[in-house]
């Protein structure tokens, strides 16, 4: 895939655990963690959202000087498809292994929110597993270089009529539903559309301004889509803006313009961070609007669209929905549609194809520091595109599953 790199080929980049007996999955899952080590810790929220920025005004000058949270994401996953000669899940991002228990990534998360008496803050991600690998795949300066850390950056309150944080270095990027942390997922996998139509992270300037309680306002200047190292020495620019409509609904539109990848190749065979499959810089123009509406207090529904176009190279769109019920404090679940749109083969590799999924995902909450994740997939593809001992395949169905350990 584009976004990423051809997650068919991703095991080059995954150490792998040699733990293939799905036994280990259910001994394992019976380690409930049974100490809450971080109940007072607050997870992050999902990367694209404007609260995701430092919560600075209400802060209290005598809160804990630095917190510290993490996770561990574990899965075993049966492809139906059975993909044979050490071909992967393609097509997917983090869950791409097939009947194999895996430790997809482990994290830990180092922070200071920034006050009034002390405005200056930070955020420090530490990633590893494959997961770092995969994220740092499209990288121009090498998949290797930055990938232990996710985010790291430096936040500024300033003395403003109204909140204002300037966050300075490497985060997740802004356009989306989904989002990289395991945690704050209304599913474990991630869509096709987050998956190759969305970028990751950035790195640059990240502005928040929270107008009232209503109206929040984003402004963006970064290296370019999945870059540190900036890959054609041009700055992106994106603008956001979140609006509650009613107390239920709120409405967020993010966009970014600018000229993405470039000449040179980078480690998975493509071109700039981006990801292109052929070579030269493009004026890319993304725009992404996600409406969450929360009916009551047990359950949400979500869209997710996005369309994108790239200049001398073609388009790309997809949207995801979300339905998500919370039974009782530790049951819920959540089912999603996703369709994407690659027709001409800029962020699949494939020579221009359509992808549809259904998921349904099933959670248990065994306590604060153990969440159980169960999910049926099924995924189809406008011309045959998915592994299996077959040959590529026009559909496939996936069983996954999974254990989030948090501190």
């Amino acid at each position: 895939m584009a976004k990423k790199t051809q997650t068919y080929g991703v095991k080059s980049f995954a150490s792998r655990l040699g733990l293939s007996n799905f036994a280990w999955v259910v001994s394992l899952s019976a380690f409930a963690v049974p100490y809450s080590f971080a109940q007072s810790q607050s997870v992050p929220s999902q990367q694209n959202s404007p609260q995701s920025a430092p919560q600075s005004s209400s802060a209290s000058p005598r809160q804990k000087p630095f917190d510290i949270s993490g996770y561990a994401d574990l899965y075993y996953q049966n492809d139906f498809g059975k993909p044979s000669g050490g071909q992967t899940v393609n097509g997917r991002w983090y869950d791409v292994d097939h009947d194999n228990y895996r430790l997809a990534g482990a994290q830990l998360d180092l922070s200071r929110a920034p006050t009034t008496p002390h405005p200056f803050g930070f955020y420090v991600s530490l990633l590893a597993g494959p997961n770092a690998s995969i994220l740092a795949s499209t990288e121009p300066a090498g998949i290797n270089t930055y990938k232990d850390f996710a985010q790291a950056y430096v936040t500024y309150l300033a003395t403003t009529k109204f909140p204002l944080t300037v966050d300075f270095g490497k985060w997740y990027a802004f356009v989306g539903y989904e989002g990289l942390d395991s945690r704050t997922q209304d599913n474990y996998s991630r869509s096709f559309t987050f998956t190759a139509l969305e970028p990751d992270y950035m790195t640059g300037f990240r502005g928040t301004a929270t107008v009232n309680p209503r109206l929040t306002l984003n402004g963006y200047l970064y290296q370019g889509y999945n870059e540190v190292k900036n890959s054609n020495s041009t700055i992106m620019a994106g603008l956001g803006v979140s609006y509650s409509v009613t107390e239920k609904l709120v409405a967020t539109l993010q966009g970014y313009n600018g000229k993405e990848s470039s000449s040179n190749v980078n480690q998975s065979g493509t071109y700039g961070g981006i990801g292109f499959p052929t070579p030269g810089p493009s004026w890319v123009t993304q725009v992404n609007p996600v409406l969450v509406y929360k009916m009551n207090t047990r359950d949400k529904f979500a869209f997710d669209g996005t369309y994108a176009s790239a200049t001398g190279k073609g388009n790309w769109n997809g949207g995801a929905v979300y339905y998500r019920r919370q039974l009782d404090r530790r049951n819920d679940f959540c089912v999603r549609v996703d369709h994407a749109d690659d027709s001409v083969g800029l962020r699949f590799l494939d020579g221009g194809i359509q992808l549809n999924s259904f998921t349904g995902t099933y959670d248990y909450k065994v306590n604060d520091n153990l969440l159980l994740r169960f999910e049926l997939r099924y995924d189809t593809a406008s011309h045959p595109f998915f592994n299996s001992d077959n040959g590529p395949a026009l559909e496939r169905w996936s069983l996954t599953f999974a254990q989030i350990v948090q501190f």
